[in-house]
């Protein structure tokens, strides 16, 4: 029988079957207990295994049919060429795929929430009655969005980074843990009336404004959920939407200080998004720390996992901030920083000298946080600060679940970086 006349999917089929019975043999004498650690090692090591045995597999075949006889030494270096371009698909697309892992709790309570649902790009699940959630088969990412949505509170999302297993037999820490918030209030009313907040935040939006997806005129019931969050409480910084950057008018990602943001939510009662065709009101009434007459509004596009200038706040005889928004959503209002950034590296050890890996590093500052999703195999990281403030360092090992805090750290220089190792 000619090796050449079996066909790609044919040897598909006969592998498949080939190296399903050998990876049964070779996982069934791992000692697996009932953790759930231990059953992500089991399937870890079986991805690790398919992928090794079907790229050896491939490169076999491909050897046998263009190491045989016949055809011309031009065909044989086509073939040849095409083979090795085979191969190297099939690695990246192999080598790409990772498991996402984490909890969902509420931002008050801290219990956990159950039937979240959980999306990275076209992956979703949703979330058990412990708050645990699983991706499995997602792309290798060093920029991932991830959206969490439950009917009870307000959408939310972060930036994570992505990481495909490392040896084939360690859990990348592929793990976030996320807290959701309520709504603060919520109005059912017609769309001809005007809805007016005035708590310790400001929302006026005007009667007769509502359009539907289409852009018509909408006349109905409006059901309006709104939040407001202040930024330099711990809950406010922890629940921020993305990260504390956004892209201002000139389309140049910026690094921002916020000082609170807000949410509104409008839906008809089919649960259908509405939009205005005329300006919502915001006001934000604490804004710990602003003295500038003009900040910028930003608004958090989820899909893109950022914050989008556009339109400003003016501040008040009385130290509050007023602007007007074109669209409901997520506002914030943020300070861009105008100094170069600077750096603050280090590197964190065990009692015993043994670098720590894989831990999520936060530096926290009043109003802001900035990050380094994890420790490299020498345990330092490297963190954008916010320049001339001072801040603490936040670290946590999401797999071994034990995390620190630091004392306050002095403020760096714009500009300078900030090297601790010794």
């Amino acid at each position: 029988m000619s090796i050449r006349t079996i066909t790609y999917k044919q040897y598909k089929g006969v592998m498949s079957c080939i190296v399903n019975r050998m990876l049964k043999l070779q996982v069934t004498t791992l000692p697996i207990d009932t953790g759930m650690a231990n059953r992500l090692k089991k399937e870890v090591i079986r991805m690790y295994l398919y992928k090794k045995m079907e790229i050896f597999f491939i490169v076999m075949l491909v050897t046998l049919l263009t190491g045989c006889g016949g055809g011309s030494a031009g065909s044989s270096s086509a073939g040849s060429s095409s083979g090795a371009s085979s191969i190297q698909a099939v690695e990246t697309a192999l080598a790409s795929k990772a498991v996402q892992q984490g909890q969902i709790t509420d931002s008050v309570t801290g219990e956990p929430l159950a039937n979240v649902e959980v999306n990275i790009g076209s992956h979703t699940t949703t979330t058990d009655e412990q708050g645990f959630y699983e991706l499995k088969d997602i792309t290798a990412s060093d920029n991932a969005v991830i959206t969490f949505k439950h009917e009870s509170y307000y959408l939310n999302s972060e930036i994570i980074a992505i990481k495909e297993y490392s040896n084939g037999t360690t859990l990348s820490p592929n793990y976030l843990e996320f807290s959701l918030d309520k709504y603060d209030t919520q109005h059912n009313d017609d769309s001809q009336n005007e809805k007016i907040w005035n708590t310790n935040f400001g929302i006026e939006i005007p009667g007769g404004i509502y359009t539907d997806d289409e852009g018509n005129d909408y006349s109905g019931n409006v059901i309006a959920k709104v939040a407001y969050e202040d930024v330099s409480t711990e809950k406010g910084r922890d629940v921020f939407p993305g990260a504390y950057e956004g892209k201002n008018t000139n389309d140049v990602i910026v690094p921002f200080v916020s000082y609170g943001f807000m949410v509104i939510d409008l839906k008809d009662e089919s649960d259908t998004a509405l939009s205005i065709s005329g300006d919502i009101v915001l006001t934000f009434h604490t804004a710990t720390g602003a003295t500038e007459d003009i900040i910028p509004l930003w608004y958090y596009d989820y899909a893109q996992g950022i914050w989008i200038e556009e339109g400003y706040a003016t501040r008040l005889s009385d130290g509050k901030y007023e602007g007007t928004v074109s669209h409901p959503g997520t506002w914030s209002l943020s300070q861009p920083v105008e100094d170069a950034s600077s750096i603050y590296t280090d590197r964190i050890l065990y009692p015993d000298g043994t670098p720590v890996t894989n831990l999520r590093v936060h530096a926290v500052g009043n109003n802001w946080i900035r990050t380094d999703l994890s420790t490299d195999e020498n345990g330092v990281f490297e963190i954008e600060v916010i320049p001339g403030e001072d801040f603490s360092l936040k670290a946590y090992h999401y797999e071994d679940k034990y995390g620190a805090e630091s004392a306050t750290i002095q403020a760096v220089a714009p500009g300078d970086i900030t090297n601790k190792i010794n």
